[in-house]
């Protein structure tokens, strides 16, 4: 309480003058024909005087055809005698040579000397790169595909320039010789390994989500080795993750440059165009996949949906971000993203994981540039019962240190080691089950990571690592069944039954088979309690090994989103949703290694009352997603599905037992660590929501939902409060669970089919609320028989939950709403419905509220007023009306012309003698009231209970008028239990009260047992405060010791009044420093007896002020209270004393205390007043 809360980068090596080995070795040599290769001397390039002019190129070579002459660029053509080429072997196309060899941009040829082309790196690729990216080298200079070249013989390019050649004048053939070979001998080789761990190095980076470190590294990469491909489409994808989609669309060009038909690279391009919402472009771009291979087009047609829908609510994402926050109902024209919803199929290639860590495809025909060796670190050696590779492998995952879903002891990890010749392309096999493995986790790396940040804004995620939070899973105990739920239906009240529960510790519990021995496991909750979240986390540990219970079970694990399935198979669903674009596998394979290893795969099925109802009755499909569920295939498999409850009994119709377990949202102390990670910018912001929360029992409730705690943490943070209008945060909650699953309409469409629902689903839960016999939280489902539309809307929608219950031998189908303040709301929304179409009509309504249930009709009241003023005006003059507790009937009327947002109003409320304010939404209304009563109020009393966030409100009140004559003015101050207590605030907010008032203004400090602050600071503050006001201290189950010292330290404080509270103070009483200045004692469950008394009559010198005592809850005898009594005849001011329950027979009591002081009468059992 008194205590304070309590690598650098790499080496950067100059290696321009370093070039790649080239291949055109001597083991390459054909019969003793001459190579022509930047290391040797070419004689067509000796041959070609260096003074020989552009002009006159063309006349002295033959003739290159015009489709390839490039504004008179000089050619080297085939017909060139040169032996290089004459000693090409026959069987390679002369025809296509032209057409394949790149052409060098005018701002690279250097007098027109003729250039010798090379196939790894050359110096003249790296001078065109060096230009990289300013230079637009989209259409310049296509590389040479490597298919053409024959055993790694160099050829003859028309432009490739070598620096080597340029920069020695060819007068001096012996130097170009001595050049070329001093280049050679530079250690390639060497090069290429730096390159490759740069590469590996930036992978991690990326996986980090570390995307400018992984750039930096990318970079460096290139200066080793520029032709390297997949730096260029890694480095464009962690572009693409900062918004950097300009230089991520040069990074793609050049690519495509060096493998013209690389799809990763096409990829990356069509999703940097439309990151710079080139819509119409990226539709192109993703158009020509097609080109390379037509088995991409039911991909490509998936992208180019994605990009249409992208530009179609570009604008409507800021619109509708915007409307949200200022509380406007129809904000919707964003594009929906679900709590656990993921990217599909085109981040499957390009979020989360680099280029290299996914399958390579550079289209048919055309060889990927092949990765250097990498080798898994020690702790990831690969298993010794599965084949190692030690050349290319086709389509192979090049470089990845992931490691694939196995078990716990064994870790599977693919590798590729460094290949000589170029790699084979992936249509050639059909892939094995270490294949399949590793492509599922590179999915899960792009797919699993993240978790969306806003309730339908796709483009805001967070990381699942950083934001997940524990859920509260409660498993059904196998056949036992509890029936103590007493509910109100229509026509009867019935004893549910309902499964005894035991609550799992964490996720891992569902795959631990000493807690959950079922195979199948039923997971269920409403809308935004965090199922498909938790699917996540469960992928997510798939990529982490972090879930030993899950890694030693399963070798694989897929994750199926069912409302994204097309077809009902859930194969198919597999290479949608799952596997790349261009993998190596097959269907067939795949069916064949998930039938060879049913027992050791995990089938994760999310949303089942969301997958399109023709997809779910369809009779076609591998592996139908029923056939799955009723265990007619697959049935040795783990199968996890998710659903919200009015699917329930589909799944459990089977003969397969499942494990029956509900996710309830989050505990209290985790929904507040939830808020605190979502305000992390801003504790104290965090701590506020958290203590609002606590003064609104509906909102805390609801706040265990993730997807409202979302919601709330989006509002305040950016409004720094929650709406002063409850109706405002209600009417965001239904529009934004309603967009949620119907993302694909605008603002009109919204409200046009969102306001008949709740509608009609208002008049059952307004039936219910004024049920004759009482509330109905619960409804028959045969009540919405007249809307069964609505009711299947609102169970998709998640405004009601449909469940099969029994009671006996009655079987029920029941529907409830999420929270009763949900119901309230809807039931509100018609009876202003009902206002609007027949004003008797609502007057009927409003008749059946009465004092009997008017206060538990707060709600419903409050919402009506805040979508009518006309409801707002008829609903304060039913009030005033009636008859009893005066002080709680103002208090509702004050929150309902606050509701309101009338000015006129006003005057319809009782002017009050007495004002009580127990929260923040007592002290808005109040504050709204005297705002505009006229005129002031006069010798009121006010009764407030006030924190640090409530500050604000008071200092409005403070300055009112009517507190310029206001009888009392009396605050409970809350000290912070999160934060130490900075008084400076209070100090300047009661500063605007006149010292003259000073005496009209009581604040009463509590402390509780997890305040914090500083004494030092503090007392100071209290010594400056007590100018302006009359302190009190109030301490309530804090240690014993902390009451000694907090008195010692404020003994020079005036507090008058001093409340101790449920304190062991048993044999500390001595200790204790009872300030001169306080007036009333006031000692409650102290835990004092008879030795105690001694102790109490020592701090309590005879002739003190003191003018109150209580010591209620202690165990006294007789003769205890007799010398009490004795004692206080010393105290002439006394006019209060309490003696409850103090283990004496009350008699004995009153008759003790009418002999010593009979001044006190007794008021009530215990109580004495003068």
């Amino acid at each position: 309480m008194g205590n304070p809360q309590s690598r650098f980068a790499p080496r950067e090596t100059n290696l321009d003058d370093e070039h790649p080995q080239v291949p055109g070795t001597e083991s390459n040599v054909d019969d003793g024909k001459p190579q022509v290769a930047e290391e040797t001397s070419s004689p067509a390039v000796e041959d070609i005087p260096s003074t020989h002019p552009k002009t006159n190129l063309d006349d002295e070579l033959p003739t290159v055809p015009e489709s390839n002459v490039d504004d008179g660029k000089p050619q080297v053509a085939e017909e060139t005698s040169s032996p290089a080429v004459e000693d090409i072997p026959s069987t390679h196309p002369k025809t296509n040579l032209d057409d394949e060899l790149p052409t060098v941009p005018e701002s690279n040829v250097d007098d027109g000397k003729p250039q010798v082309a090379e196939e790894t790196s050359s110096p003249a690729v790296e001078d065109i790169l060096s230009t990289h990216p300013k230079t637009n080298l989209d259409d310049e200079h296509p590389n040479v595909p490597k298919s053409n070249v024959d055993d790694g013989k160099p050829h003859v390019s028309e432009k490739a320039s070598s620096p080597a050649v340029q920069d020695i004048p060819a007068t001096h053939p012996h130097n170009v010789m001595k050049a070329l070979e001093a280049d050679a001998n530079k250690p390639a080789e060497k090069r290429k390994a730096e390159a490759t761990a740069l590469k590996d190095q930036g992978n991690q980076a990326f996986k980090k989500s570390n995307y400018t470190r992984a750039v930096e590294l990318y970079t460096q990469g290139l200066e080793r080795l520029k032709d390297f491909v997949v730096l260029y489409t890694n480095r464009a994808q962690a572009y693409n993750k900062l918004g950097k989609f300009t230089e991520a669309m040069e990074d793609c060009r050049t690519a495509l440059q060096l493998e013209p038909n690389n799809v990763k690279a096409l990829v990356h391009l069509g999703k940097a165009q439309q990151g710079l919402k080139d819509y119409e472009v990226a539709v192109t771009t993703y158009k020509e996949i097609t080109k390379i291979d037509e088995k991409y087009e039911s991909k490509v047609a998936g992208y180019i949906a994605e990009v249409n829908l992208a530009e179609s609510t570009a604008k409507s994402d800021m619109e509708a971000e915007r409307l949200l926050s200022e509380g406007d109902v129809k904000a919707t024209g964003v594009h929906e993203i679900g709590l656990g919803d993921v990217t599909d199929s085109q981040a499957a290639l390009t979020q989360q994981l680099p280029d290299d860590q996914q399958t390579t495809q550079s289209g048919s025909g055309q060889p990927s540039q092949q990765e250097p060796t990498q080798q898994p670190p020690p702790q990831l050696q690969p298993r010794p019962d599965y084949p190692q590779r030690s050349e290319a492998i086709i389509g192979s995952i090049s470089g990845s240190q992931n490691p694939v879903i196995v078990g716990s002891n064994e870790v599977n990890i693919i590798y590729n080691k460094l290949s000589e010749g170029p790699e084979t392309t992936g249509l050639q096999e059909s892939g094995t089950f270490e294949d399949l493995q590793q492509e599922i986790i590179d999915n899960y790396e792009q797919t699993a990571t993240t978790i969306p940040a806003h309730p339908t804004l796709q483009s805001r995620n967070v990381g699942i690592e950083e934001f997940f939070i524990p859920l509260n899973l409660r498993k059904n105990i196998s056949g036992k069944t509890k029936s103590e739920r007493l509910v109100t239906l229509l026509k009867q009240n019935i004893f549910l039954d309902e499964a005894q529960k035991i609550i799992l510790k964490s996720v891992d519990d569902l795959f631990n088979q000493k807690i959950v021995k079922e195979i199948k496991i039923l997971l269920y909750g409403g809308a935004g309690t965090g199922k498909t979240t938790l699917l996540v986390k469960v992928v997510n540990s798939c990529i982490t090994l972090s879930s030993e219970p899950l890694l030693g079970r399963f070798d694989l694990v897929l994750w199926i989103k069912l409302r994204q399935m097309q077809s009902n198979s859930v194969l198919d669903a597999i290479f949608d949703q799952i596997l790349p674009i261009d993998t190596k596998l097959d269907k067939t394979t795949v069916q064949r290694i998930i039938d060879g290893k049913q027992s050791r795969i995990a089938l994760l099925l999310d949303g089942l009352d969301e997958i399109p109802s023709h997809v779910l009755q369809s009779k076609e499909g591998v592996y139908r997603v029923q056939d799955i569920l009723h265990s007619r295939v697959l049935t040795k498999s783990f199968v996890l599905v998710t659903t919200r409850p009015h699917m329930m009994e589909y799944v459990l119709e089977g003969s397969n037992p499942y494990a029956v377990v509900e996710t309830c949202g989050f505990r209290p102390q985790d929904r507040d660590q939830y808020i605190r990670l979502n305000l992390s910018d801003d504790s104290d912001m965090g701590e506020a929501l958290i203590s609002h929360l606590e003064d609104n029992a509906n909102l805390k409730e609801m706040a265990v939902i993730p997807i409202i705690s979302q919601m709330l943490c989006l509002v305040w943070k950016n409004e720094k409060s929650l709406p002063e209008r409850i109706t405002k945060l209600y009417e965001k909650f239904a529009v934004v669970l309603f967009k949620r699953c119907n993302k694909d309409m605008n603002d009109d469409q919204v409200m046009l089919n969102l306001m008949p629902i709740i509608d009609d689903l208002g008049r059952v839960a307004l039936q219910g609320l004024l049920d004759s016999r009482g509330e109905r939280l619960m409804f028959n489902e045969t009540e919405f028989q007249d809307c069964p539309s609505c009711l299947a809307e609102g169970c998709r929608v998640g405004f009601v939950l449909r469940e099969t219950f029994t009671s006996g031998l009655d079987v029920k189908v029941l529907v409830t709403f999420p929270h009763k303040s949900i119901q309230e709301y809807f039931a509100a929304c018609h009876l202003v419905k009902l206002l609007q179409d027949d004003e008797n009509n609502f007057r009927h309504q409003l008749e059946q509220i009465g004092e009997g249930n008017v206060f538990a009709m707060e709600y419903l009241l409050r919402f009506c007023c805040g979508r009518s003023m006309q409801a707002a005006g008829l609903i304060l003059d039913h009030i005033q009306e009636m008859q009893g507790d005066e002080m709680k009937l103002q208090r509702l009327a004050r929150l309902i012309l606050c509701e309101s947002g009338s000015k006129e109003l006003a005057t319809k409320l009782v002017r009050p003698t007495r004002v009580e304010c127990e929260s923040n939404a007592d002290l808005k209304s109040l504050s709204y009231y005297l705002k505009r009563v006229t005129p002031p109020l006069k010798n009121t009393g006010f009764y407030m209970h006030v924190r640090k966030q409530d500050l604000n409100l008071f200092r409005e009140i403070l300055l009112s008028d009517s507190m310029e004559s206001a009888k009392m003015i009396f605050v409970h101050y809350m000290l912070s239990e999160e934060e130490k207590e900075d008084f400076s605030p209070l100090e300047k907010t009661i500063g605007v009260r006149k010292e003259e008032r000073r005496a009209q203004l009581h604040i009463m400090f509590y402390i509780g047992e997890k305040s914090l602050f500083d004494m030092g600071p503090a007392s100071h503050s209290f010594l400056r405060m007590q100018e302006k006001i009359m302190p009190s201290l109030s301490m309530i189950k804090v240690r014993p010791e902390e009451v000694v010292d907090v008195l010692q330290v404020l003994e020079e404080c005036r507090f008058n009044y001093l409340y101790l509270h449920s304190i062991n103070l048993h044999g500390q009483l001595r200790d204790v420093h009872i300030l001169p200045a306080i007036g009333t004692l006031h000692l409650e469950k102290c835990r004092l007896v008879d030795d105690d008394v001694k102790d109490l009559i020592s701090i309590l010198p005879a002739g003190r002020g003191l003018i109150g005592l209580t010591l209620d809850d202690s165990a006294f005898s007789l003769d205890a209270v007799r010398a009490l009594i004795g004692h206080l005849q010393g105290f002439p001011k006394l006019c209060r004393l309490g003696l409850h329950n103090i283990g004496l027979d009350a008699q004995l009591i009153r008759q003790v205390v009418s002999q010593g002081l009979p001044h006190l009468k007794e008021t009530a059992e215990g109580d004495f007043r003068a």
